[in-house]
């Protein structure tokens, strides 16, 4: 029974931020698509037919972009132990 009144607890701590959350969030949401419904920019033309699942593929590349949190720049100056040293002034 304890393990019980425990497992309800933790679910409670868990999920009520959550859904603290889930009605701003949905608030929000619904203010924005009213204003963006004003300003709609017109819908881009089809480009032809397109493979099966092609909308699925494309949505989930576009989170895969967005939650990526590293970009590699490959003109970025070299840092770390290998790095070379800086040519400023030395003390």
């Amino acid at each position: 029974m304890r393990k019980l009144a425990l497992l309800l607890a933790a679910a409670l701590v868990v999920s009520a931020p959550l859904a603290a959350t889930m009605t701003t969030d949905s608030h929000a949401a619904a203010k924005a698509k009213k204003a963006a419904a004003k300003k709609a920019a017109p819908a881009p033309k089809d480009t032809g037919p397109q493979p099966p699942f092609q909308a699925v593929y494309n949505a989930v590349d576009d989170l895969g972009k967005q939650l990526g949190t590293y970009r590699h720049d490959p003109n970025a100056a070299p840092a770390g132990k290998g790095a070379p040293a800086s040519k400023g002034k030395k003390k």
